[in-house]
Order: C-alpha cells, then sequence, then structure tokens
C-alpha cells in the first residue's frame, strides 16, 4: 500500500510539472516546454490588457446606460462594441490564458464547450461591432439626410450582429471537447486536454478548413474591408466639407489662423482614421494567419508561445477600442471627467485627462465649436438638417 501511494505521489507530481508549459527544464522527453521567462512575460502583458480592456470597456458602458443625453443611436453602436470587448477581456482572455500556461483542462466537459465557444462568439461580435461603427459613421457624413431611416435600422443591424455572431459560435460548441490523456482511478489522476477534436470536425457539415475560411472571411476580411471603404470615403468628404467651412466662415478670427485651425482639425481627424483601420488590422493579422497555418498544416509544428503571442496582440484590440472610439470623442470625454469627479476620483481624472480637464468639461449638448461659423450642441445639429444641408466639419469631427 505504502508502494503504491510512492508511486501515486510520483505520477501526481510529474504530471503536475508537464502540466505547466513554462518550464526550465523537459521532465518527459518529447515534451513541449519554454522559459518560465517567458511566461512570467506572456502572463504580465495578458495581465496588463486584461485590466486596461476591461476598465476602459466598463467606463464606456458606465456613461452611456445611466445617461439619457448619451443614449444616441451612434453611441448604441459603441455601447455595443464595448460590451463585446468587455467580455472578450474579463473572458476570453483569462480563459486563453489559462490554456496557455497550462496543458490539462479540470473544469470539465461543459465547461470545455462553453469556452469554446464564447471565445469565438466575443471575438465575432467585437470586430462586427467595429465595421457596423465604421458604416454607421460613412452613412451620417455621407448621407446626413438618411439619419431618420438609419435609426429605424440600426436597432434591426445590432440584432443581426448577435444572431450571426451566435451561429458562427455554434461549431466551436460542437468541436470543442475533452481530450483524454491519461486516466488512472485508483491515483485519482484524470487528464484531459481542452480543444477543437478534428474527429468531431470530420462528422460535422461543415469541414475545419471551410470554416477557417469562412472566420478569416467574415471576421477579419469583410470588417477590414468595411474600415477602408468607410473611412476613406469619409476623410475624402471631411476634406471637401473642411475646405468649404473654411472659406464660408466669416466670424472676425484672421485667415491665417482660422486656416491653422482647419489644417489641425483635418489632420488630427485623418490621424485617427488611420489608426483605427491600423490597430484593426494589424491586430487581428497574426491569430488569423496562425488560424489558416495551423489549420492547413502548412508547418508540421507550433509552440504554444507562437499562438499566445499571436492571441495577445488580437486582446491588444479589445483593450485599445475604448481608447479609439471613446476617450477620443469627446462627448465621451466629457462624460468621464464628470462621472470620475462626481465619484471623488479627481486624481484618476487629473491622470488620465489632464490638470486643465475640469476647466473644459461640458455635458452631452453643451460642447461648443470653437473654431467655426456656428455653436451647436450635438444634438440640436441632428435635427437642424434639411434636405439641402450637412454637419458641420467640426459636429463631424465630434462623431468620429
Amino acid at each position: 500500500m505504502g508502494a503504491e501511494n510512492e508511486t501515486c505521489e510520483h505520477w501526481v507530481q510529474m504530471f503536475d510539472q508537464i502540466n505547466y508549459f513554462f518550464r526550465d527544464e523537459q521532465v518527459i522527453n518529447g515534451t513541449e516546454y519554454a522559459s518560465k521567462e517567458l511566461g512570467y512575460v506572456i502572463t504580465c502583458a495578458y495581465f496588463f490588457v486584461i485590466l486596461c480592456g476591461a476598465f476602459g470597456n466598463f467606463l464606456t458602458i458606465l456613461v452611456v446606460i445611466p445617461n439619457p443625453a448619451m443614449r444616441t443611436t451612434r453611441n448604441f453602436f459603441i455601447l455595443n462594441l464595448a460590451l463585446s470587448d468587455f467580455f472578450v477581456c474579463i473572458v476570453t482572455a483569462p480563459t486563453t490564458l489559462y490554456t496557455i500556461l497550462y496543458m490539462f483542462w479540470p473544469f470539465g466537459r461543459t465547461l470545455c464547450k462553453i469556452a469554446g465557444s464564447l471565445q469565438g462568439f466575443n471575438i465575432f461580435l467585437s470586430t462586427f461591432s467595429i465595421a457596423s461603427i465604421a458604416l454607421d459613421r460613412y452613412v451620417l457624413i455621407i448621407f446626413p439626410t438618411k439619419r431618420e431611416r438609419q435609426q429605424n435600422l440600426s436597432l434591426c443591424f445590432i440584432i443581426m450582429i448577435w444572431i450571426t455572431s451566435i451561429i458562427l459560435a455554434v461549431p466551436l460548441l460542437q468541436a470543442s471537447d475533452l481530450y483524454s490523456v491519461y486516466e488512472d482511478k485508483s491515483c485519482g489522476i484524470s487528464l484531459h486536454i481542452c480543444h477543437e477534436q478534428n474527429e468531431i470536425w470530420e462528422k460535422m457539415i461543415i469541414s475545419k478548413a471551410t470554416y477557417t475560411l469562412a472566420v478569416l472571411i467574415t471576421q477579419y476580411a469583410f470588417p477590414l474591408s468595411s474600415l477602408v471603404f468607410a473611412y476613406t470615403r469619409i476623410a475624402h468628404r471631411m476634406k471637401l466639407r473642411f475646405a468649404n467651412r473654411a472659406q464660408s466662415c466669416a466670424n472676425g478670427i484672421g485667415t491665417s489662423q482660422r486656416r491653422r485651425s482647419v489644417v489641425e482639425r483635418q489632420r488630427r481627424t485623418h490621424l485617427l482614421l488611420m489608426c483605427v483601420v491600423a490597430v484593426f488590422a494589424v491586430a487581428w493579422l497574426p491569430l488569423n494567419v496562425f488560424h489558416i497555418i495551423n489549420t492547413f498544416e502548412l508547418v508540421s509544428n507550433f509552440s504554444v508561445s507562437t499562438f499566445g503571442i499571436c492571441h495577445f496582440l488580437a486582446m491588444c484590440s479589445a483593450s485599445l477600442n475604448p481608447l479609439i472610439y471613446a476617450f477620443f470623442n469627446q462627448n465621451f470625454r466629457n462624460e468621464f471627467i464628470n462621472l470620475f469627479d462626481k465619484v471623488g476620483l479627481r486624481s484618476v481624472r487629473i491622470l488620465l485627462f489632464g490638470e486643465d480637464s475640469s476647466d473644459k468639461k461640458y455635458t452631452v449638448g453643451e460642447t461648443t465649436t470653437k473654431h467655426f461659423c456656428k455653436t451647436m450642441t450635438t444634438d440640436q445639429s441632428f435635427n437642424k438638417i434639411t434636405e439641402h444641408s450637412a454637419l458641420n466639419p467640426a459636429e463631424h469631427d465630434e462623431q468620429l
């Protein structure tokens, strides 16, 4: 009995060593491992992205839902993105980090399937929301007089995004399952790996290769094409309207000063649009390339650390989105400043927005456009659009 216990303890100790991918020694010949230092770096990087992303997206949710003035059609798209990215940060990223650090899955078959499908669902919802924001802004700026019709379609569009994300995640729910590595009931050892099973894919209507290509098109190519198309057209239209607005202004500001103001606003707008496209393209490309190469077995073997780096870059998108879509938006910035002041976090507000931010804060509907002819509130500007008029450049810039 004592010898049996010693044997069990030996196997348990050995499997505990194998379970952690990032270690400095090879426990059994042929087992894969990487240095502990790399494991520490990946873990710290993931925790940083998780905390920053969860914080930024939670703030975005917090200023939209309880605030009637912020519950506009456009902000519902941003809210949808913030919700999806929040769950990416608190569900997808931690779950994937666990599977990167540890080989074996101790949480059972049901959670394995739920985790696999939820990761895909959150990612689909996030990227589709990014594309919807781009197309929504395209319609607003290129066809400003069709805003009422756009409002009627926005809810349907958001529902369609959720339904499409669920449909695309269903195959992951089916294919994700436990693979038994070792089981010894006498020692109480049961080792399983949670991942997509090729045997299950072979029995499904859609093959793994077809699904991977479909995901590449719907989750990466379509959103990226939407961003490039929408923001290229927006940048061109904004350029024309900035020029026309600068020529028509007659508010007493010197010509050179007015021109510098217009050029600076145009430069800032174009830079923001390019950042939106670049962040999405760079963040999601490595993970999609990894899945293509892995699915079609173009490379014989990939290390876990390679997947971890690719997935980490994709997770960076979820933490940068609130910065791009909310923190750079003056309406959201004003609400963030008001929120921090209300809850007594003035030091955090100063850290994020600067010492003089309190002097510049306005509530939604009070934001003014100081360097242009008109001074309108954001909500009022929409009501004053007529059949032959459009939003002025300052208001367009505010919505970007």
